[in-house]
Protein backbone atom coordinates (compact mmCIF):
# COMPACT_ATOMS: atom_id res chain seq x y z
CA UNK A 1 0.00 0.00 0.00
CA UNK A 2 1.23 3.42 -0.91
CA UNK A 3 1.32 6.26 1.58
CA UNK A 4 0.86 8.84 -1.15
CA UNK A 5 -2.55 10.49 -1.26
CA UNK A 6 -4.80 9.58 -4.13
CA UNK A 7 -5.00 12.15 -6.90
CA UNK A 8 -8.29 13.98 -6.95
CA UNK A 9 -10.50 13.39 -9.96
CA UNK A 10 -10.75 16.44 -12.18
CA UNK A 11 -13.59 18.73 -11.19
CA UNK A 12 -16.22 19.54 -13.75
CA UNK A 13 -15.31 22.83 -15.24
CA UNK A 14 -17.43 25.83 -16.03
CA UNK A 15 -17.78 24.82 -19.68
CA UNK A 16 -19.73 21.72 -18.66
CA UNK A 17 -22.17 23.79 -16.62
CA UNK A 18 -22.68 26.24 -19.49
CA UNK A 19 -23.30 23.33 -21.87
CA UNK A 20 -25.94 21.85 -19.57
CA UNK A 21 -27.73 25.20 -19.19
CA UNK A 22 -27.64 25.75 -22.96
CA UNK A 23 -29.12 22.29 -23.55
CA UNK A 24 -31.94 22.96 -21.07
CA UNK A 25 -32.75 26.30 -22.71
CA UNK A 26 -32.75 24.70 -26.14
CA UNK A 27 -35.12 21.97 -24.95
CA UNK A 28 -37.46 24.52 -23.36
CA UNK A 29 -37.58 26.66 -26.48
CA UNK A 30 -38.21 23.60 -28.67
CA UNK A 31 -41.09 22.56 -26.40
CA UNK A 32 -42.61 26.04 -26.54
CA UNK A 33 -42.31 26.13 -30.33
CA UNK A 34 -43.92 22.71 -30.66
CA UNK A 35 -46.75 23.79 -28.35
CA UNK A 36 -47.47 26.85 -30.47
CA UNK A 37 -47.14 25.07 -33.83
CA UNK A 38 -49.35 22.16 -32.75
CA UNK A 39 -52.13 24.54 -31.71
CA UNK A 40 -51.68 24.78 -27.96
CA UNK A 41 -53.75 27.62 -26.55
CA UNK A 42 -56.51 28.92 -28.84
CA UNK A 43 -58.63 31.52 -27.06
CA UNK A 44 -57.62 34.76 -25.40
CA UNK A 45 -56.81 34.57 -21.72
CA UNK A 46 -59.64 35.98 -19.62
CA UNK A 47 -59.28 37.38 -16.15
CA UNK A 48 -62.01 37.34 -13.53
CA UNK A 49 -62.27 41.13 -13.83
CA UNK A 50 -62.93 40.80 -17.59
CA UNK A 51 -66.07 38.72 -16.99
CA UNK A 52 -67.81 41.59 -15.17
CA UNK A 53 -66.62 44.31 -17.57
CA UNK A 54 -69.09 45.69 -20.12
CA UNK A 55 -68.72 44.58 -23.70
CA UNK A 56 -66.26 46.56 -25.82
CA UNK A 57 -68.12 45.84 -29.04
CA UNK A 58 -69.09 48.82 -31.16
CA UNK A 59 -72.88 49.13 -31.38
CA UNK A 60 -74.21 48.77 -34.90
Amino acid sequence: MSTEPRPRPPARDRDHRVTVIAALLLAASAAALAYVLLGGHHGPVECESDADAPSRAVPA
